[in-house]
Formats: C-alpha cells, structure tokens, sequence
C-alpha cells in the first residue's frame, strides 16, 4: 500500500473512531438527562395526584373521579395496595393492563418497555381510604423522549457523515501535499541513477519545516557527491596527465636506443640517465599518490617524544647542502612533541624541499612556541603564490606555476600529503603568502602531540 493511501486510511480511521467515541458519549450523556427528566416529571405528576386525593378526604369514589381527570394521555394511573391488589386503575390504553403491579412504601422511578414502548413509571405512597398505606402508581409514555433521541440519532449520523467525507478528501490532499518533496525526492534520484548525473530538487526558500529540511539537506549532499566526483574525476585525469609525461619519455629513449644506443655511446649514456630520472620521478609519484590513498591515522603512527628542533636542523642541513643554498635554523627554545618521527620527517622535508624548489635564494625557518602549541614557520622569498590560489595549495595536484613546476620536478602532491601529517598529529598548515616576495608555510602542531 502506498504511503499516500496509508496516511489517508489511518487519519480517516482515527477521525471515525474519536467520532464514534464523541457521538456514543454525547448519545448516552443526552438519554441520561432526558430520561432522568422524563421520570422527574413522572413523579411529580404522581405527587400532584397525591396530594389532591389527600386534600379530597379518603372518599374512593372522589379519588377514582379526581385520577380518571389526572391519567396522562396513552398511560395509567392505579392504586396499588400491599398485598398488590388494585382497587383503582384508570387508563385509555386497555393493554397497560398487562403490566404487573408493584407495591412501594417510599417513592420510587424506573423506565420500563412493554410492546416495545418506553413508560415512565413513578411509586407515591398514599394513606388510602381505610387507613392503610398504598401506593400510588404513574405510567406515562416517553414518547418525547424516543422521538428526542431519534432525532438525536439522525443529527449525529448526518453530522458525522458531513465531517467523514470532506475529512477524507482533506487527508487525500495532505498526504499528497506531505508527500509531493519525498516523491521529487525519489523521482530526482531515479534520474540520477538512470541518467549517471548530479540534480537537486526545487525547494520553496520561504518553506521552514522539516521537509525543507530534508530537501536542503539532500541538496548538500548532492553537492558533497558532485565535489568529491570532480575532484575525483580531476585527480584520475591529473594522474593520467602526470604519469603518462615520464612515460612517454621513457618508450622515447628507449626506441632512441633501440635505433643508435649500440653505435652512438653518448645517446646510449643520455638515454639511460634519461630513463633512470624519469622512471625514479614515477616512483616517487606513485609512492606519494599511495600515501594519499592510504589514508593514514593515528592507529598506524609510531608516536614518540620527537624533538622538533633538531629534526627541523637535520633536514635544512641536508637540503642546504643539496641545493647548495643557506636554511638558516632558529629555535627559541625546547621543542618536544609527541609524534611519529619519521612522518614529521617526511612533513618538514615536503616545506622545506617546497620552499627551496620556488625560491632562488635562501630560506629562513624559525622553531617557537605559541599559546601550547609548536610553530614551524618556513619562510621563502620566491615567487609567491597569487591570493586567488593560496585556498587551493593544499589540493592534490594543484601548482602555482606548472612550468616551473615541471622544471623543478614537482608533482603537486607534497603539500596534500603534508597536511594529511599534520592532521593525522591534530595540527593543521597555515600559509600567508605575496606575489612576488615569497611565503610563509607554518607547521601548528599541539604540544601534548599524540598519546604515547
């Protein structure tokens, strides 16, 4: 069953039942009161009768003239003595004759039904002509009374009925209402499956409720997927991009020796460099691409006390001397962390390395610590990075300067793989950068590091 036609069965169901409910307590509540008042006025009819044969003295055939004035129309009036003999009985209506007669010393009501006629009958004692306590016995038909009540009957059957219909229809229209976002919903995700793209659904911006909500939020996600698709789709074409270049370049060399690498040396000794360098830029590449997939967390770091300080002095040492160019090393003080030593390693070499590859002088890096946490701060005075670019250095594949770029041997993956480090340590990379005068790459890692 449809979601539509279960929320208009269930609210059209529950709309019945509550009017069953309300129409059964009011029908009863109603017969209650107008019965308790049918025989109220019974009674009091019967204490009319009574207290005027009182006043009239015991004479039974005054009393009998005064009862056959009194009898109600279609009901009866009848003394009934205690040994249930009646010496007066008065009514138009032969057959109430066969309604048993009851001796009550006090007054006493009830409704009764005979020939499937609803009578009121009210008990009076009365002090009869011999001394003797009798009572005096009223029956009146309710005839107000069951034709009230069928009227009351009719009026709650219409009225309900009024109130179903037009409920049914209204719940209709509210289901499909409700309903009308979930069922763009599921039509726009069966196009996405069918037709292989990213849609949204159209949200009323002024809407609020939960609907909207969920429409605005499938929309976000929408939106995360198209994201992480294209820069999905980017990194697959950027890979392809990069690794087919050292490709390329070795089947080049390598037909280059198949045709003169055994008569001409000095091609055999440029193809062979040529291959041995770009089949290591390969690797490398691979390699870093791998760790980007990898994912790597905290669970897989070997965490040690790591001495910032002298790693950061290590590493400029070994690059200074490399790219014959001075990293001048500052640590104002004691710089202990919690890490994996040899992922930090690997984090410093990618800034550091960075900042020497697009800088044609020297490097400053300056070790501090600020408010609980250890500074790394590599300043280059190279290129710059243009502010339209500096949000996006961190992106797998992204160069500021493709050429030059290519020229240095760059991939465009350290800087991604540099910040997964620092936020597999809880730290994070800022950079603040000027065209034309360099940047400032600064490692922020959290005293306490990681957990031993």
């Amino acid at each position: 069953m449809k979601l539509s036609h279960r929320i208009t069965l269930y609210s059209t169901v529950t709309l019945l039942v509550l009017l069953l409910i309300v129409n059964t307590s009011i029908y009863f509540l109603f017969h209650h009161y107008t019965m308790n008042a049918e025989l109220d006025r019974a009674m009091s009819q019967a204490r009319t009768v009574v207290e005027a044969m009182q006043t009239t003295g015991n004479n039974e055939d005054d009393a009998g003239a005064f009862i056959g004035a009194s009898v109600p129309e279609g009901g009866m009036i009848r003394v009934v003595r205690e040994n249930s003999e009646t010496p007066i009985a008065v009514t138009k209506n032969i057959e109430l004759n066969g309604i048993s007669p009851e001796f009550s010393p006090r007054e006493t009501t009830e409704d009764i039904t005979f020939n499937e006629q609803a009578y009121a009958s009210a008990r009076s004692p009365v002090i009869w002509t011999d001394g003797s306590i009798a009572s005096l016995e009223l029956i009146a038909p309710m005839n107000t009374y069951e034709e009230t009540l069928g009227i009351l009957r009719v009026i709650l059957l219409i009225s309900s009925i009024v109130i179903l219909i037009p409920s049914f229809f209204a719940a209709r229209a509210l289901s499909r209402f409700i309903l009308l976002p979930v069922q763009n919903l599921v039509q726009t995700m069966n196009q996405i499956r069918e037709e292989g793209s990213f849609k949204k659904i159209d949200i009323d911006e002024r809407a609020k409720d939960e609907l909207a909500m969920m429409g605005h939020s499938f929309n976000h996600m929408i939106d995360l997927l198209k994201k992480n698709f294209d820069k999905q789709k980017q990194f697959v074409s950027d890979a392809s991009h990069e690794l087919k270049t050292p490709l390329t370049v070795i089947c080049s060399y390598a037909r280059l020796l198949k045709r003169w690498g055994m008569e001409r040396p000095e091609v055999l000794e440029e193809a062979v460099n040529a291959i041995d360098s770009e089949s290591r830029r390969m690797k490398e590449m691979t390699n870093q691409m791998l760790a980007l997939a990898s994912g790597e967390t905290e669970e897989t770091l070997q965490v040690m006390n790591v001495d910032l300080c002298r790693l950061t002095s290590e590493i400029a040492k070994k690059l200074g001397t490399a790219y014959q160019r001075q990293v001048d090393v500052q640590c104002s003080e004691e710089a202990v962390i919690n890490g994996d030593e040899g992922k930090l390693n690997q984090l410093l070499f990618i800034l550091i390395d960075n900042g020497l590859k697009y800088s044609e002088e020297g490097l400053t890096v300056n070790v501090k610590k600020v408010d609980g946490s250890q500074h790394v701060e590599v300043r280059d005075f190279g290129i710059g990075i243009p502010e339209e670019d500096l949000h996006s250095v961190f992106e797998r594949f992204f160069r500021v300067d493709k050429a030059r770029t290519r020229k240095t041997g760059g991939t465009g993956l350290g800087l991604s793989i540099a910040m997964a480090i620092a936020k597999s340590h809880k730290g994070t990379i800022k950079v603040e950068s000027e065209e034309g005068k360099g940047s400032v790459f600064t490692l922020i890692l959290p005293e306490e590091g990681l957990r031993l």
